[in-house]
């Protein structure tokens, strides 16, 4: 019995992690996070330069740090900033990147 709550408990962590709860809930178009996934990679082109790159625009972001068109910007606007402490924000950089990575999509 103790093995099945376990198990259970174990599953539901494994989903609920900072990337669902926190960037899913308001980036429910996949489209829209494989087009910032594209700029994204082909401006830094590297994992890690990318998730600091990441990490810096969530952090505080700016039109200076942005990927994105002025036009995108008009249209849609900034998100606030990051309210995810470090580790948490990382954590969905890290699920953000090894779910979105172009590499993923190209066969």
């Amino acid at each position: 019995m103790v093995k099945i709550l376990f198990i259970i408990l174990f599953s539901i962590s494994l989903f609920a992690n900072s990337f669902n709860t926190n960037c899913l809930s308001c980036h429910k178009n996949k489209q829209e996070l494989k087009l910032f996934m594209a700029k994204y990679t082909l401006k830094y082109s590297s994992e890690n330069n990318i998730k600091k790159a990441l990490f810096r625009f969530l952090k505080s972001p700016t039109s200076n740090k942005s990927i994105m068109p002025f036009s995108y910007i008009k249209k849609v606007g900034y998100k606030d900033d990051s309210t995810l402490n470090d580790k948490e924000l990382k954590e969905a950089i890290d699920t953000y990147y090894k779910q979105y990575k172009l590499k993923n999509f190209i066969r």
